[in-house]
């Protein structure tokens, strides 16, 4: 079910995101400019692609949980993916999303998008990875304390 609804969302993120610049391509007698919309448009989606990683992710480490593997790798792996690729996509919302556009050429008005959900998206990824650390730490001690016991 979760499948059907991460493409569901990847179907809806591309017909909104690319319609109107590919329209243009197509359409439109001055190509160039309709390419450099269709670039800005493909540097915007960054931070999308990013967040919807991290969904496909967190479904695959809930099928694995839903097959027993509540406290294995599958959810070290989770924590640590799904925590790096939100960073990842803040990071380039909040600083290369303005910077590349404005190089582009299109006039954002602004170098750094100060965005309180992209820095709170940001700041849940550092931390989810460092919970993952965290339990791969914790998982190593458990393995080597059962092996002295």
């Amino acid at each position: 079910m979760l499948t059907f609804l991460t493409a569901g969302l990847l179907g809806l993120l591309i017909a909104e995101r690319f319609s109107a610049a590919l329209i243009g391509v197509v359409s439109d007698a001055r190509a160039a400019d309709a390419l450099g919309r269709l670039g800005i448009q493909c540097v915007d989606a960054i931070p999308e692609a990013c967040y919807l990683l991290a969904l496909w992710w967190i479904r695959a480490a809930l099928a694995a949980i839903a097959a027993g593997d509540l406290y294995g790798d599958a959810v070290i792996r989770m924590l640590d993916r799904v925590g790096v690729v939100l960073a990842v996509g803040a990071f380039a919302g909040v600083f290369l999303v303005p910077a590349i556009s404005r190089l582009l050429g299109s006039d954002v008005g602004y170098w750094i998008a100060y965005d309180v959900s992209g820095l709170v998206l940001g700041a849940i990824g550092v931390s989810l990875k460092i919970i993952a650390d965290v339990l791969r730490h914790a998982a190593a001690m458990k393995a080597d304390l059962d092996g002295i016991f």
